[in-house]
Order: C-alpha cells, then sequence, then structure tokens
C-alpha cells in the first residue's frame, strides 16, 4: 500500500509540475513584446551624381543615414551648415583624383564610386550618437566641426565625424555663425602656421598686412592681423 500511494503521489506531482510547464509554456508564446518604433534609415541632402556646373546639384529624400564604422566617431545631426570655395571646386571635379585615393587606398571601387557625392565641410549641430571610444562627448553636446574633403559632406540632415573633427561650439556663437567658421579658419591658421612659420610663442608683435592675402590652393581671403 505504501508503495502505492508512493506511486500515486509522484504521478500526481509529475502531472501538476507538466501542466505548470505547458500553463507557462502558453504565457511566454502569446506575451506582448514591447519594441521602439524602427528608426529611418534615409534622410535629405544635396548631392551630385557626377562632376559639372551647378546643374549637377540634386536634392533628395532618399540619402543613406551615415553610420558609426570607428569607435571614435560621433554622428552629429546637422543643425546649419556652409558653403566654402572648395565645395564649389569639388562639385566641378577639383581633387577628384586625389580624393579618391584616399577614399580608396587599396583601388577595391569601380570607377564613380564616390557618388552621389554629398558637399559641405563645416557644420554646426548635435551629438546623436558616440562610437564606444568617445569619452568627452556624449548625445546632447552642441558642437562643430570641419568635416575633411574625402567624407561625405554636411549639406545634408546627418553627418559622421572622427574625434579631431569636431569640439564643443562656443555658447556665445548661434548655430548659423557657428557653421560659417571651422573649415576657412582652419585654412587661414594653416597657412599662417605651417607656411608662414608663425605660433603662439613667436608671433608678438607681428603682424600681417591687411592689403596681402594669403592663398591656399583654391582659396584666397585677406589676411588676418596678429
Amino acid at each position: 500500500m505504501a508503495f502505492l500511494k508512493t506511486c500515486v503521489l509522484r504521478r500526481n506531482a509529475c502531472n501538476a509540475v507538466c501542466f505548470w510547464r505547458s500553463r507557462a509554456v502558453q504565457k511566454l508564446s502569446v506575451r506582448k513584446i514591447s519594441t521602439t518604433s524602427p528608426r529611418s534609415t534615409v534622410m535629405p541632402a544635396w548631392v551630385i551624381d557626377k562632376y559639372g556646373k551647378n546643374e549637377v546639384l540634386r536634392f533628395t529624400q532618399n540619402m543613406m543615414i551615415p553610420v558609426i564604422h570607428y569607435p571614435n566617431e560621433v554622428i552629429i545631426k546637422v543643425h546649419a551648415a556652409s558653403v566654402n570655395p572648395i565645395d564649389v571646386n569639388m562639385r566641378s571635379g577639383y581633387g577628384a583624383t586625389a580624393l579618391n585615393i584616399k577614399r580608396d587606398p587599396l583601388h577595391i571601387k569601380t570607377k564613380g564610386e564616390e557618388f552621389p557625392l554629398t558637399l559641405g565641410r563645416d557644420v554646426s549641430g548635435v551629438v546623436m550618437e558616440c562610437g564606444l571610444d568617445v569619452r568627452y562627448f556624449k548625445p546632447g553636446d552642441e558642437v562643430w566641426a570641419a568635416v575633411p574633403p574625402w567624407k561625405q559632406g554636411t549639406l545634408s540632415e546627418f553627418v559622421v565625424v572622427s574625434g579631431n573633427e569636431f569640439s564643443l561650439k562656443p555658447k556665445s556663437l548661434t548655430h548659423t555663425q557657428a557653421a560659417s567658421l571651422p573649415y576657412v579658419a582652419l585654412t587661414a591658421w594653416s597657412a599662417i602656421n605651417k607656411v608662414g612659420g608663425l605660433n603662439d610663442k613667436n608671433c608678438a608683435g607681428k603682424r600681417i598686412s591687411g592689403k596681402e592675402s594669403i592663398i591656399a590652393g583654391p582659396f584666397s581671403w585677406p589676411a588676418a592681423c596678429i
């Protein structure tokens, strides 16, 4: 009798466990899963599909949103961008061969792979996403940047920049004001520093005449006084 009672109890326990498991599986199978809405993969941008004059410019709503490829990169939502002489010259094909070598040093891509090409070197905006190695910036920071000419430009809704290409935007400047400065200012400073040899240790008391101009590549502007 004791043996039979033990068997009955074990059988009932087994049935209870099996019943509980089946109920648990049913509950899991119908559980509602909450997800965020999918992020759009395209954005508006001004691009060119070939080199030429102003008629090659094309506005599109379907440019692919850039993604972070390296841990020191961030995605910036563009609030303002500006047009520099280099953008006009790049539209016409200036430096295309050299820039394509920089974009594709191993010559893996075929000719014309740089298109559609987004112009624009200057940007002022807000950080949207950071790479894993970005330590001093976070989403929401207002920043400005100068994007190298071999990268996709800033005349778009979003742009990716590396850690050495952007910094915090001065609070005293609006986005529009800030977007007019980075590339041309860095180009002017490069000419004064690299070509003219002036730096913070030897420029005291020196002045560059405002009647002269500094010429660097396709750029020309009145020299700044130091």
